[in-house]
């Protein structure tokens, strides 16, 4: 078992290695994080809940209280704490915990175990990008970023098609308990074979050996003064509000709507995300690495693009008369909704200071998880609930829901643009967008 600094950049096969565990914890975490959706059907008639509870159990629960734990782990990682021995450990707790969820005897008990879930999920985003940072140049990093990225979407094919299957022939119950026990023998396996680089250790040019800004406060201050970062943040908020709040409520939908039942909901949006969300993955990720090359500015107009078809393309689904039909046609909003992220997280590293990138990705990943999961779900579920007195139908109140969210993703393209510009901005005026 090795968890010494590696003394030299890391070697390209032991890079490659270690991404691939790190890919499939995040298969995992997205699992653990995801498989509610799936199963939130049955737990609304077990526990007689209404469609803003389900917003909180799939969002809310987690994801505020992944916001208080992120920002504090960040700095703890920051500081110089041991990421691979982290990663290892919090795998095991979220695994954990996932598994008594399957426990729960009330609607508190599951958003308490839920909660839980999200303060172990909250460190492992941060410690990855550091760790993936330390181990990929610049140049490779977006493609790296993109591979386990790639997590996202596997994650979610698995969670949705385990859970449909086991939830249709058991009970949601055991699908947690399936889906949750795995991850602890995973985390044992990266903790005795992954090691831990140097920092900086990938950069080109001399990194100080010096702790970062002391506090959170100080390195808040030095992001905040970046526009491209805070317009990247802003873009990544609004997108993550829509495409979770459209993508959350699909099973729903498919359900309510065209009469599906849980297990063909759920394999069947479990394949045609998977497809999606590796088919919009990766051309986010190679994209940004083949124009990145001109600019970090060059890693967008295709992100922009790719948004601007997610609206007519997913608002098209909601309307096919035939549910299989629809569920295959969402291959095509799906991918778009998947392509900004690459480059969105390549930026983030790329525009901080190696001292304060766990930070940096912290705040990132919360902005993606408050305005994301946790608003992007209530918001549709409360639409979804108004929408449903006014129409009479659960299934036409969710439509229109989820049609209206659809339409937001026009606020997203706004701030990718001005992202874009601002990135062009720095660069023309030959600022160092990367800070040592």
């Amino acid at each position: 078992m090795m968890h010494g600094l590696a003394k030299a950049p890391m070697s390209t096969k032991r890079a490659g290695f270690m991404l691939g565990l790190m890919t499939l914890i995040y298969v995992l975490n997205y699992i653990d994080r995801q498989i509610i959706t799936i199963l939130q059907e049955p737990i609304k008639h077990e526990f007689g809940l209404a469609d803003w509870q389900l917003g909180v159990l799939t969002g809310a629960a987690i994801s505020l209280f992944y916001t208080a734990a992120s920002l504090p782990i960040a700095r703890w990682i920051d500081r110089g704490v041991n990421r691979v021995k982290l990663i290892a450990s919090i795998t095991a707790l979220w695994s954990l915990l996932t598994a008594l969820c399957g426990l729960s005897q009330s609607f508190i008990q599951f958003v308490i175990g839920r909660m839980g879930v999200g303060v172990a999920e909250a460190g492992f985003a941060p410690a990855a990008h550091s760790l993936l940072s330390d181990m990929f140049p610049e140049r490779r990093r977006p493609m790296a970023m993109a591979l386990l990225a790639l997590g996202i979407p596997s994650g979610i094919m698995l969670g949705l098609s385990i859970g449909g299957t086991v939830a249709q022939w058991y009970n949601w119950r055991v699908a947690l308990f399936i889906v949750g026990l795995p991850g602890l023998l995973v985390a044992l396996i990266y903790y005795l074979v992954a090691r831990e680089p140097e920092r900086g250790a990938s950069e080109h040019y001399p990194i100080a050996t010096a702790d970062g800004p002391e506090g959170l406060i100080a390195a808040m201050k030095i992001l905040v003064r970046r526009p491209a970062y805070v317009q990247v943040l802003l873009a990544t908020g609004t997108s993550a509000l829509v495409s979770t709040g459209m993508l959350a409520w699909t099973p729903s939908f498919l359900i309510r709507a065209h009469g599906l039942t849980l297990q063909e909901a759920g394999i069947g949006l479990g394949i045609v995300t998977g497809i999606a969300g590796l088919l919009g993955t990766s051309l986010g990720g190679w994209q940004a690495t083949k124009f990145g090359a001109k600019g970090m500015y060059a890693m967008l107009p295709i992100p922009i693009v790719a948004l601007g078809l997610t609206i007519p393309t997913f608002i098209t689904t909601l309307f096919i008369a035939d549910g299989t039909t629809a569920l295959w046609v969402s291959i095509i909003p799906i991918s778009m909704t998947y392509v900004w992220s690459a480059p969105s997280i390549a930026l983030v590293q790329n525009l901080a200071p190696v001292r304060i990138r766990a930070t940096a990705s912290a705040i990132y990943m919360i902005i993606a998880n408050v305005v994301g999961m946790a608003a992007g779900p209530m918001f549709t579920g409360i639409l979804s609930d108004i929408l449903t007195r006014r129409l009479g139908s659960e299934a036409e109140g969710l439509r229109w829901a989820m049609t209206i969210t659809a339409a937001l993703m026009v606020w997203a393209m706004v701030h990718w643009t001005l992202a874009m510009r601002k990135l062009r901005a720095a660069q023309d005026r030959g600022e160092l967008v990367v800070a040592a």
